[in-house]
């Protein structure tokens, strides 16, 4: 569910110009805030100054390393005042790399921060967050993740692999990730010396069914690369995943949270239910014992295909290709619950506009993009037709800012 960042551009005032900034400048500092990243922030005078690996409240010797018209980027050179969340990173690479924000700060108030995401999103939003639940845990803290995607360059006369440092844009070499899980670890170390000519390699690999998929497809290498496809598995069920199609990364929170809606008893054997964007049938297929018919939306080609595949096993699912709105406005039968799991951008205003046309008595939404998430749900819920049962943060990505967000919504009884 991911989009590509969007490159840093600034076109206000130059704040930093006033202060005669110099490279390696050291400065004290308070840390008060996080920025949108998930890293410190601090202030020199009026001056925002980013600090990887420092915690609010924190009081830090640093030395500049970047200077923006809009901002400063140090590095932490000295803890003056520590803070009680401050735990070692255990990771060699933890402060070159920046794909792990978080893990110098203690697990549980990483769920904290996240609980405190989703909810001030929600706020900004007018949203009420009575019932914003606390963030659930991962099972898995380290190499949980399924899919890695990484940059490649030259290094001492041979590639290597490794990623971008997003302060600094700054490539670090990697030999393996604490995050990535134990098979996508094992094929970074046999890619090691065969990356000749390429610039990124993408990894998908599961530690359940030991299948993997590395593209782009490399020639003199006595591996498998270049599949089109890989395996993953959650609970009983296997997925192919095609290279082009989406997956979530962390497959126990995936559990969860299908857990967490059994647990809500949302499903009968009388209902039918729509899965708008419904990718390779991830939470179709999981839904399928428990309804009466289940009809999955998604307009990637490739993903329907791999849902198709995905869902033999079952007879009351069906797959429509095309746009959700487009789907959506023709479809005529009665829904029971309709399920939203959209892009990082969230929902077509096309498709909030529908939904509230259509009624369906229940809507799942789930993104993870907190911010993306509370617009949507605030659209929803505007006009008094739908009210929000229950906002529930889950921990799919430990040791980074991000998270993902279940909300479940009812129809207003009329």
């Amino acid at each position: 569910m991911g989009k590509r960042r969007k490159k840093n551009i600034y076109s206000g005032p130059n704040i930093t110009e006033k202060h005669n900034f110099q490279l390696d400048q050291s400065l004290k500092l308070s840390i008060v805030e996080y920025d949108e990243m998930g890293v410190g922030k601090a202030f020199f005078k009026d001056t925002p100054v980013i600090v990887f690996n420092s915690i609010i409240g924190e009081e830090i010797e640093a030395s500049i390393l970047k200077i923006y018209p809009e901002k400063v980027i140090a590095k932490l050179v000295k803890i003056i005042k520590k803070s009680s969340d401050r735990i070692e990173p255990d990771c060699i690479f933890f402060g070159e790399c920046t794909g792990c924000q978080w893990l110098h700060l203690k697990y549980e108030k990483q769920l904290k921060l996240k609980q405190d995401i989703v909810g001030d999103n929600l706020i900004r939003q007018k949203v009420e967050v009575s019932n914003l639940s606390e963030t659930i845990s991962s099972n898995k803290k380290i190499h949980y993740r399924n899919h890695g995607r990484f940059t490649v360059r030259k290094k001492e006369l041979r590639e290597e692999i490794g990623f971008v440092n997003f302060l600094e844009r700054k490539w670090v070499k990697i030999d393996h990730c604490r995050i990535m899980n134990e098979t996508i670890n094992e094929k970074i170390k046999i890619l090691s010396g065969n990356l000749s000519d390429k610039t990124q390699v993408s990894i998908r690999a599961s530690d359940e069914t030991s299948s993997y998929l590395i593209q782009p497809k490399f020639s003199d290498v006595d591996f498998e690369t270049g599949q089109k496809y890989y395996t993953e598995k959650i609970f009983d069920n296997e997925y192919q995943v095609a290279s082009p199609s989406f997956f979530q990364v962390n497959i126990s929170q995936v559990e969860n949270i299908f857990s967490e809606l059994l647990d809500q008893n949302i499903f009968s054997k009388h209902h039918t239910v729509l899965d708008a964007y419904c990718g390779v049938g991830t939470f179709t297929c999981l839904i399928a014992p428990y309804v009466k018919k289940i009809v999955g939306i998604e307009e990637s080609f490739s993903a329907v295909e791999d849902a198709k595949e995905n869902s033999k096993k079952f007879s009351n699912i069906e797959y429509l290709l095309g746009k959700t709105e487009d789907i959506l406005e023709s479809y005529t039968e009665n829904i029971d619950v309709l399920i939203l799991d959209p892009p990082r951008i969230g929902c077509d205003e096309k498709v909030i506009k529908i939904i509230k046309d259509i009624k369906p008595k229940k809507i799942i939404l789930i993104s993870c993009s907190p911010e993306n998430f509370a617009i949507d749900i605030s659209r929803l819920i505007k006009g008094n037709i739908f009210h929000i049962s229950r906002v529930i943060p889950f921990d799919m990505f430990p040791q980074t800012r991000h998270v993902e967000v279940l909300g479940i919504l009812d129809l207003v009884n009329e």
